[in-house]
C-alpha cells in the first residue's frame, strides 16, 4: 500500500470515528517520510477533535512551515490559536491564510472571531459580513455578527442577525439563547421563555438555557423543568466545570423558590466552592490599594477643580456593591426624559488601565493635562449614546474605587451610592452567579470583608467629596417609600420632577444587567430581610461583618 492509499485508509478510519487507528496509520506514514505534510495536518485535525489544542497547534504550524502556500493549514492553525485564547497570533495566522485564498468563508469567520475578542468591533463586523456575503447560510457568522452589534448597542441589527441565524439553522442554540437574552433585556419575557424552553426541548443538556430560564420564573412543586434539572444532576460529574457550578446555582434557585432553604443553601455552597476554585483572588493586594487610594485622595489634596459647564451630557455614576439596588436606581433616573441609562459601562476602568499602568500608584506621576485626557475621552465615548441627553447614567458598581479620580477628571459629574443592608446584599451576591467572575462573591468570609472595605472607602469619600457631588440612597428606603425617594433622587440632579420616574417598570428600554427581569415588575419588598432564611449557614459572613463593628 503506497503513501496515498494509506492516507485514504486513515481518512476512512477517521470518518468512522476510529481515531486511534487513523492516528496509527498516519504515524506509520511519517515514520517513512517525516515531511509528508498532509499526514502532519491530519494528525493535527485528530488532536484538535480530541481537545488536545496545544498538540494540534504544533502540528498545524509544522504542516504550514513545510507547505507555506497552503491556505487551509494556516487557517486551521489560526482556528486552534483562537480556541487557545491567543487572539493576536490568530489574526497573524488567519491573515496569511486569507492572503493565499480570499474566497474561503471559514477563514473570514475566524478573522471575525479574533477581531471580536480583541475588541476591534468595526473590523469584526466587516469580517462577518464578508463571511455571510460568501456564505449567506453561515448561521454562526450571523450569530456572532449579532453579538458584535449588541456590544455596540445596535440592538435592532443584533436581533435581526440572531433571527437570521435561527432561520438558516434551527439547531443553533447559541443564536436562540442570545436572542432570548436580548428579549429579556428588552422586557419581552414571555417570548424569551418560549425560546429558552425550545432550546431545552431540543438540547436538554444546554445548561445556559436552563440558567437563563431559571431567572425568569418562580418554581412550584410539579414543575416539569425541575425533573429535567434533576436528571442532569445524575450525570453532573461528566459535564464541564463551568456548567457544573451553573447547574448547582440553578438548583439553589429551584429549592429557594420551593422554600426548602437548607437544600437551596447546600446547592449554592456547592456552586460557590466550585466557582471559587477556578481563580486566584489577591485580597491583601486589594486592601493595600484601597489604603493607597485614601492616602492619595485625602481632604488636603482632593482637588479644587472648577465645575465648568460643557455642551456634552453630564455623567451620573451609580456605584456601590453589586445587588444593592443600582439597577432600580438607574431605571428610576432613566425614566426621566432628560436622562439616558447606559447600563454597566467598563469605559472608565478601561481608560484608567490604558493611561495609568498601575492604579493608584502611578496617579501622582500624571500631569493635570494627562488626567483631563481621561475625562475627555470618557465624555466623548458616553456622549455617543445620546448626545441630546442632559445626563447619562453609568451604573458600574465598581466605580466607587474611582470617586476621587472622577472628582479630578470630571468635576461636573454626580455620584450616587446605593446602600443596602449588609447581610441582604452579601447573601444576594452569594446566591447569584454573575456572567463575569467577581472575585469576592464566592466565599462568605471574603464577601463580608469586601463589603467592609467598600463601606470604609465610601465613608472616606463622604468626608472628602462635596455634598453636591455625592448622594447616598438606601434600597430599603426606596422599597418602603418609592415616591419620596425618587423625588429626592431627581432633586439631587437638579432636574424637574416627572411622574414617569415612578413607572420605570413600564419603560421600553434595554436593561443590560443580571436584574433585567426584576426591573420589569413594580417595586416589591420580598428581598428585604431575605438573608434570615439562611441565617444558620452564614457564620463566616456574620463574623466578617462583625469584625468591622
Amino acid at each position: 500500500m503506497n503513501i496515498h492509499q494509506s492516507m485514504q485508509m486513515a481518512v476512512k478510519f477517521a470518518n468512522g470515528r476510529n481515531f486511534a487507528e487513523a492516528e496509527k496509520i498516519l504515524r506509520g506514514i511519517l515514520a517513512t517520510n517525516n515531511q509528508f505534510h498532509p499526514a502532519i495536518h491530519m494528525l493535527g485535525q485528530l488532536a484538535f477533535q480530541s481537545g488536545r489544542d496545544d498538540i494540534a497547534a504544533k502540528l498545524f504550524h509544522q504542516a504550514a512551515t513545510i507547505d507555506p502556500n497552503n491556505a487551509g493549514y494556516h487557517r486551521d492553525f489560526a482556528e486552534t490559536l483562537f480556541f487557545m485564547g491567543h487572539y493576536k497570533d490568530t489574526l497573524m495566522a488567519i491573515n496569511r491564510s486569507i492572503q493565499i485564498n480570499q474566497n474561503d468563508p471559514k477563514a473570514h469567520f475566524i478573522a471575525g472571531n479574533g477581531l471580536m475578542h480583541m475588541g476591534e468591533n468595526e473590523q469584526a463586523i466587516k469580517a462577518f459580513k464578508h463571511t455571510i456575503k460568501m456564505d449567506p447560510n453561515h448561521s454562526f457568522a450571523h450569530n456572532n455578527l449579532g453579538s458584535v452589534y449588541e456590544k455596540e448597542d445596535k440592538l435592532k441589527e443584533a436581533k435581526n442577525h440572531y433571527e437570521l441565524a435561527m432561520k438558516v439553522d434551527q439547531s443553533n442554540v447559541l443564536a436562540i439563547n442570545n436572542l432570548a437574552t436580548l428579549l429579556t433585556a428588552e422586557g419581552d419575557l414571555d417570548k424569551a421563555k418560549k425560546l429558552l424552553n425550545q432550546i431545552i426541548k431540543t438540547k436538554p443538556d444546554y445548561i445556559e438555557a436552563h440558567h437563563n430560564l431559571s431567572a425568569l420564573k418562580r418554581y412550584k412543586e410539579g414543575d416539569e423543568h425541575i425533573a429535567i434539572l434533576l436528571s442532569l444532576l445524575e450525570s453532573v460529574e461528566q459535564i464541564p466545570l463551568d456548567n457544573k457550578y451553573r447547574l448547582y446555582f440553578i438548583l439553589g434557585k429551584v429549592h429557594a423558590d420551593l422554600k426548602d432553604y437548607d437544600k437551596a443553601f447546600e446547592f449554592y455552597e456547592l456552586g460557590n466552592n466550585l466557582k471559587r476554585s477556578t481563580f486566584e483572588y489577591y485580597e491583601d493586594r486589594f486592601i493595600e490599594n484601597v489604603e493607597k487610594i485614601k492616602a492619595i485622595y485625602s481632604k488636603e489634596n482632593i482637588g479644587k477643580e472648577k465645575v465648568t459647564k460643557s455642551n456634552k451630557p453630564v455623567p451620573i455614576f451609580v456605584v456601590g456593591m453589586p445587588r444593592s439596588g443600582s439597577t432600580l436606581v438607574e431605571q428610576i433616573l432613566a425614566s426621566h426624559s432628560e436622562i439616558f441609562g447606559a447600563g454597566e459601562l467598563t469605559i472608565l476602568s478601561e481608560y484608567v488601565n490604558e493611561i495609568i499602568q498601575n492604579y493608584p500608584e502611578d496617579l501622582e506621576k500624571l500631569s493635570d493635562q494627562e488626567l483631563q485626557k481621561i475625562g475627555g475621552k470618557y465624555l466623548d465615548k458616553i456622549s455617543a449614546f445620546d448626545p441630546n441627553a442632559k445626563y447619562i447614567v453609568d451604573k458600574n458598581p465598581g466605580n466607587f474605587l474611582y470617586a476621587g479620580l472622577i472628582k479630578k477628571i470630571l468635576p461636573e459629574a454626580l455620584i450616587i451610592n446605593t446602600n443596602r443592608n449588609a447581610m441582604d446584599c452579601c447573601v444576594s451576591n452569594y446566591t447569584h452567579l454573575f456572567l463575569d467572575t467577581i472575585h469576592y462573591t464566592n466565599d462568605l468570609g471574603e464577601l463580608g470583608r469586601y463589603f467592609n472595605i467598600y463601606s470604609d472607602l465610601m465613608a472616606h469619600w463622604r468626608s472628602v467629596l462635596p455634598n453636591e457631588m455625592l448622594y447616598d440612597i438606601s434600597y430599603e428606603d426606596v422599597v418602603d417609600n418609592l415616591e419620596q425617594e425618587a423625588k429626592s433622587l431627581i432633586e439631587f440632579t437638579g432636574l424637574d420632577w416627572e411622574e414617569s420616574c415612578l413607572e420605570f417598570h413600564k419603560k421600553k428600554s434595554n436593561v443590560k444587567t443580571a436584574s433585567a427581569a426584576q426591573v420589569r415588575k413594580p417595586i416589591y419588598k420580598s428581598s428585604v430581610e431575605r438573608w434570615r432564611v439562611y441565617e444558620e449557614h452564614l457564620g463566616p459572613l456574620i463574623s466578617a461583618l462583625k469584625d468591622k463593628e
